[in-house]
């Protein structure tokens, strides 16, 4: 009787924690909000609410520290005004998520014809860049079903709330936990497709590789998977044109991972690392600069290759 009840209290505890049912009704009622207005006039209030409030949280320091890291010679004034340009972007696309059936139906793509059919294990590589909420649309432009991997909530209502982006889509979406990396095999091995996105810090185990001139621990799940598999690896990039509209641009295929030893996935993900690297030097606005990316880098076990 006491396990069953521990079992139950375990399970429903979060859906009657008082403060994360406030959340819920918070998010609940701000995206109710945000459906009764145009798509662009969310998009709007999104960047404005963003941009007067972001500059007060921990974030925003965060985000400038990691600038002064990539860019140490960059002036406070210039760091300042690229995070002014990360939390319109950020703001932009909260405000768009509660319009995403309106927003991603607009979504362009270049590249598509570099999709290979379904049946062929692929990876779609992509970071989180513009409005990346948006790449669920990408299952459908594709014309592929297609497993994403997302980081879960800790409040479970925001977490339903959130999965209401691949609502009438080809997505599957699995929470990433220590059992997602089987999930992601099977897919590849059924001659499915998986998206992952590779622009935050990877564990113990991944590889200490250079990410925008500066060490970085990246996982190395793509070029895992690449290499077991002998899945088709693309690269697809979110791109804001302008304050509104959004663009993917998917590039061909990489080359096959030559084997499965470690060398060969470190050299995969530093050729993916140069590329996302590349998207954000372009484009730093556009990027989520207020991610750990380089956290623990500088005490992450180095073997051998890590020099090279």
């Amino acid at each position: 009787m006491n396990d069953t009840f521990l079992k139950l209290w375990r399970k429903y505890r979060p859906w009657i924690n008082p403060w994360q049912i406030l959340q819920g009704a918070v998010a609940a009622v701000l995206l109710g909000l945000a459906m009764l207005v145009p798509p662009r006039a969310a998009s709007n209030a999104g960047s404005a609410l963003a941009r007067a409030l972001g500059p007060l949280f921990h974030w925003h320091r965060r985000g400038m520290a990691n600038l002064a890291h990539v860019y140490p010679k960059m002036s406070p004034t210039e760091r300042r005004k690229i995070m002014d340009g990360v939390w319109d972007n950020l703001g932009r696309t909260m405000g768009e998520f509660a319009r995403i059936s309106k927003v991603g139906a607009t979504v362009t793509v270049d590249g598509i014809e570099h999709i290979p059919p379904d049946g062929t294990p692929t990876i779609l590589v992509t970071a989180h860049m513009a409005n990346w909420e948006a790449l669920t649309w990408f299952s459908r432009l594709s014309g592929r079903e297609i497993l994403n991997i997302y980081r879960r909530p800790n409040n479970v209502y925001i977490d339903n709330l959130l999965k209401l982006r691949t609502y009438g889509l080809p997505v599957q979406l699995v929470e990433k936990n220590n059992r997602a990396g089987i999930r992601l095999l099977r897919q590849l091995l059924k001659g499915g497709m998986i998206s992952l996105f590779v622009d935050q810090k990877g564990t113990t185990g991944d590889f200490l590789i250079p990410f925008m001139g500066k060490d970085a621990i990246t996982v190395r799940t793509p070029a895992a998977l690449a290499a077991k598999t002998g899945a088709v690896v693309l690269i697809g990039r979110m791109v804001r044109t302008n304050r509104h509209d959004l663009h993917i641009a998917v590039s061909p295929p990489l080359p096959p991972i030559a084997d499965t030893g470690s060398e060969a996935e470190r050299a995969f993900m530093r050729q993916i690392n140069d590329i996302l690297s590349s998207w954000v030097e372009e484009t730093p606005e556009q990027w989520l600069w207020i991610h750990r990316r380089w956290k623990n880098a500088d005490t992450h076990p180095v073997d051998a290759g890590a020099a090279q």
